[in-house]
C-alpha cells in the first residue's frame, strides 16, 4: 500500500494502462421520418436518425457508417451547421446536398458500402 500510495503522489506518468478489449460505440441511433431523399442524419448532439422506410439491413449498416463520419467530423470540430449553412473547417456552405464537398467526400471514402 506505501508503493502505491507513493507512486501516485509522485505524479509519475509511467504507471499502467488498461485498454478494453471491447470496441465500445454508444452513438444514440434512431429511425424517424424523413423527408423524400434523405437516408440518414448525423446531428450536432452525437446522434445518428435514420429515415424509418429504410429496410434493408446492409443499406442501414452503409448509412450508419457514413453518418458515423459526420459525427466524427463533428466531434472533431471540422463540420457544423445551422439553419441556412454548413460550417466546413470554418468556411460557410449552401445546406444544399452536393457528394462532392469534402465532407461528403470523406464520408463515401470511409463509409461501410452495403453488401450487393
Amino acid at each position: 500500500m506505501k508503493y502505491i500510495t507513493k507512486f501516485f503522489k509522485s505524479g509519475s506518468q509511467n504507471g499502467f494502462k488498461l485498454t478494453s478489449p471491447y470496441e465500445i460505440d454508444n452513438t444514440p441511433i434512431y429511425r424517424v421520418p424523413e423527408e423524400e431523399g434523405t437516408l440518414g442524419r448525423a446531428n450536432l448532439n452525437g446522434s445518428i436518425t435514420i429515415n424509418d422506410k429504410v429496410r434493408d439491413p446492409d443499406q442501414e449498416e452503409e448509412i450508419i457508417s457514413h453518418e458515423k463520419v459526420h459525427v466524427d467530423q463533428i466531434k472533431r470540430g471540422d463540420l457544423t451547421y445551422t439553419d441556412n449553412h454548413i460550417i466546413w473547417k470554418g468556411k460557410k456552405y449552401s445546406r444544399t446536398y452536393n457528394k462532392k464537398s469534402p465532407w461528403e467526400k470523406e464520408a463515401y471514402s470511409k463509409e461501410t458500402k452495403a453488401k450487393k
